[in-house]
């Protein structure tokens, strides 16, 4: 059944690096999902495999069973048949390199970044070596690579998809439970439906798990938009023809709100400084110190209050989207970035997080969004995250369909 699938990904991965360990061939499964092959981000559990997070010290952290997710994609009889490259201990989430795997590579253009911290699902993906990718996003880490190759990425709710530790210690920290949710990467906005219905669910093994339907009542359909980008104003454009009301609108605290995302992101490390260096490598230290410049960590009373504050940007938001269900925003406000641009010095990372502002918000806020490829422009994709209502990721996906631009880059094994 998988035999040319095989071949694919043996040609292409020797030049995209995207997927660092592929499985043995599996067995012919049944289910809706017979034939479908997934990729999985190195920091998720898959039974019988190493979960890594890029470190070369863990190529021996064989896992006994799958993660949520992964157990429910199977049990629809879709096979997982790799771990898919991240960034080292996922901390550089602008780009993926492993200390592990070196670089992966973007399919549009070799000199840019495939984005991260989920490039080399992305990548796997956009090539056409899988047909599905799971990765994770606290900040964009979905919503990147999937803007910058050309596919389709669905970042849920906080608490929809029950989800495992993902950062190696035997439970996150409130920094990365708050922040990062685990989600599909596809090259249709189909795809990512289908996957989006198989996996939401509440999970005892998950007590942040809401039992809601993945398919909520009919709303109006209004939508918002961020102006000033242009490639968000022509997808406006796009649904006003489809039929949707759309005026601008102006996202609630997005500076506030980014800024201390990332601040939370800041802390651990900050605390913990000495012991991450001496865990993580010199590689990181240049990022962490860059992290720190620009994103301090909070001290005890900074945190205490970032609980109120993010409740009160929580409400916000959910009085605009009481008004307009779904907000079309970029993804990144710039088109692409180089492989090391992140640990060049402070200001580079500075003008990362300016850019990717709007991601870091809405995981700071717990709220959905899908993005989805638009077109190209001067070679590479084009695209727009379309945002809505918490719990409510099938209206994101309804307007995303009428958004999508199904593209395809040229790849090759050299």
């Amino acid at each position: 059944m998988f035999t040319e699938q095989l071949q694919r990904i043996e040609s292409l991965n020797s030049v995209y690096n995207a997927l660092t360990t592929v499985f043995d061939e599996p067995d012919e499964p049944t289910g809706p999902l017979a034939g479908v092959l997934f990729s999985v981000k190195a920091n998720i559990d898959v039974a019988g495999q190493a979960t890594t997070h890029g470190l070369k010290s863990l190529t021996g952290n064989v896992k006994t069973a799958d993660a949520p997710i992964v157990a429910r994609l199977r049990a629809a009889g879709a096979t997982p048949i790799a771990h898919a490259n991240m960034p080292t201990l996922n901390a550089r989430g602008m780009h993926t390199y492993s200390e592990l795997a070196g670089h992966t590579i973007n399919p549009w253009d070799a000199t840019k970044s495939p984005g991260g911290s989920s490039g080399g699902d992305a990548v796997a993906v956009a090539t056409g070596m899988v047909r599905i990718g799971i990765g994770n996003d606290g900040g964009g880490s979905l919503r990147l690579p999937g803007f910058l190759n050309g596919v389709c990425a669905l970042k849920p709710s906080y608490g929809r998809y029950p989800q495992a530790a993902t950062y190696g210690q035997q439970e996150p920290s409130f920094p990365v439970q708050v922040l990062t949710v685990e989600g599909p990467l596809a090259r249709s906005v189909a795809d990512l439906r289908l996957v989006h219905e198989l996996v939401c669910g509440w999970d005892p093994s998950d007590p942040r798990t809401v039992p809601v339907p993945a398919v909520g009542s009919p709303v109006a359909r209004i939508a918002g938009f961020v102006p000033g980008d242009p490639t968000v104003e022509e997808a406006a454009k796009r649904l006003v023809d489809a039929g949707y009301a759309v005026a601008e609108i102006s996202p609630p605290r997005v500076e506030e709100a980014s800024e201390l995302a990332m601040r939370m992101v800041a802390t651990p490390i900050a605390l913990g400084f000495d012991d991450f260096i001496a865990f993580a490598g010199e590689d990181l230290a240049v990022y962490a110190r860059n992290l720190l410049a620009v994103r301090p960590g909070l001290d005890i009373g900074e945190f205490l209050a970032l609980t109120g504050t993010r409740l009160a940007i929580q409400r916000e938001w959910a009085r605009l989207l009481d008004r307009y269900p779904v907000v079309i925003g970029p993804v990144s406000t710039t088109p692409s970035f180089e492989p090391d641009q992140d640990r060049r010095s402070p200001e580079a990372l500075a003008e990362y997080f300016e850019a990717m502002k709007l991601c870091e918000a809405t995981s700071f806020v717990g709220l959905p969004s899908v993005a989805v490829p638009t077109g190209l422009r001067d070679g590479l994709p084009t695209g727009v995250q379309v945002i809505s209502r918490m719990y409510r990721e099938d209206l994101a996906l309804d307007a995303a369909e009428v958004l999508e631009v199904q593209l395809t880059p040229s790849v090759s094994a050299g």
